[in-house]
């Protein structure tokens, strides 16, 4: 088994509201410095969801320990985020059993931190995430349409920083329009997914829809200075479980 599956990685996510995806990426790097974080996401807030502004997740990686229970390892990787944010332990419930996924969260109940929100914070084994599947808003904030275009773009960045990877992103993430940006590193260059949604054209159909989304991404990343490993569209959320082919 890889090591990395065995490790715990603690997520936490918060909410800032503001519509400037400038200020969001300044949390973002703000929190990869006091945690150490491995993984990165930013998503716009879904307009009828009840958030405001965007979404900021970051994850660090735990390793177990000699002899240690699963759940021992999940409430050891949760002990830097509670004490950070000043969150009693005893709230932090260890759900599941080893066989069936087992994980640990604290509902933050809206904890107010330094100008953003704290409202999620979970810990898994090997990065395993058991939250529904990321909704793609519109890069207006306005909602969604059944036509609108998804695309779906993986680059490798030339950084195993990930400070430096959100830098080096938050251009292109511009560029597309994204509504969601990911990037992990894994001892190695970063990686990193973007999302976007595209509204139909009067009168195009699906597949018009599609083939003119797709040749539009492309042409934005032409002068991107990164590896494109994958470029996808369709009309459905990608819940990032297909592989890029």
């Amino acid at each position: 088994m890889d090591l990395r599956e065995t490790e715990a990685v603690t997520r936490i996510s918060a909410n800032i509201e503001t519509d400037d995806f400038a200020a969001a990426i300044e949390l973002g790097e703000r929190l990869i410095g006091e945690f150490e974080a491995t993984e990165l996401e930013i998503c716009r807030a879904d307009p009828e969801g009840g958030w405001k502004g965007y979404s900021v997740s970051v994850g660090y990686r735990t390793p177990p320990a000699d002899d240690e229970e699963p759940a021992e390892t999940l409430q050891r990787a949760a002990v830097p985020a509670l004490f950070h944010f000043g969150l009693n332990a005893e709230f932090f419930v260890i759900r599941g059993t080893p066989e069936t996924c087992q994980y640990g969260s604290y509902d933050a109940n809206d904890t107010q931190a330094d100008g953003y929100t704290l409202y999620s914070l979970m810990t898994t084994f090997g990065g395993t995430d058991p939250r529904e599947p990321a909704h793609v808003p519109r890069h207006d904030f306005t909602p969604r349409a059944e036509t609108d275009v998804i695309s779906r773009v993986h680059l490798y960045v030339p950084t195993g920083d990930l400070q430096t990877a959100v830098r080096l992103c938050g251009a292109t993430a511009t560029d597309l329009s994204a509504s969601l940006i990911r990037i992990s590193t894994d001892a190695g260059p970063c990686e990193a997914v973007l999302l976007s949604a595209f509204p139909a054209g009067a009168g195009e159909t699906g597949q018009e829809a599609l083939s003119r989304v797709e040749n539009e991404v492309t042409g934005r990343l032409s002068d991107v200075g990164m590896s494109v490993r994958a470029i996808h569209t369709g009309l459905e959320d990608d819940p990032f479980t297909t592989e890029p082919g």
